[in-house]
């Protein structure tokens, strides 16, 4: 297959890697970025600036109503009763496990962690495979559903959206 060809609408997959991007951008220059480690004793070099998308979510569980209307409420309800696969690896092979949710996770904690697992999965190769080749329709619904989901979070939180509509790419 040559390097033009997608089996996921090539504007979907764009639309969906940068709004991914300038999000966990917009994420750390709002403060939400993982704490580094202060028991740690490597004081010769920084810590890694990542996205904490859990302290995120959990900002938003007040806020965030599923239900808002009819768009948002099929968007979750999808992601969350046909959640992404994840890799892993068992019996020293690359298989595909449903996601495991705790009870005490919330519909958004869940919901932004199977955004990342979605992410993961096409960014990591793992949807580049005849298996997702199959389930082309599936993949489409899953990334439609995160940009919804992703776009009422920045509707809910002032500070990260500011600086994703700052965000230059």
């Amino acid at each position: 297959m040559p390097i033009e060809q997608t089996i996921i609408d090539r504007e979907l997959l764009l639309n969906f890697f940068l709004t991914f991007s300038r999000f966990e951008y917009a994420l750390k220059a709002s403060n939400f970025f993982k704490r580094p480690n202060t028991s740690s004793n490597n004081t010769l070099r920084p810590p890694d600036a990542q996205p904490d998308w859990d302290r995120f979510a959990v900002s938003l569980r007040d806020a965030f109503h599923k239900d808002k209307n009819n768009q948002l409420l099929e968007a979750c309800k999808y992601i969350i009763e046909s959640p992404p696969w994840k890799q892993v690896i068992i019996n020293d092979r690359v298989d595909w496990e449903s996601p495991i949710r705790p009870e005490h996770e919330t519909d958004i904690e869940f919901i932004l962690r199977m955004v990342r697992c979605i992410r993961n999965n096409l960014f990591h190769g793992g949807k580049c495979n005849n298996k997702a080749f199959e389930q082309k329709e599936r993949n489409k619904k899953l990334l439609e559903c995160s940009l919804i989901v992703l776009n009422e979070c920045l509707a809910l939180s002032p500070s990260v959206k500011d600086t994703f509509d700052e965000a230059i790419i």
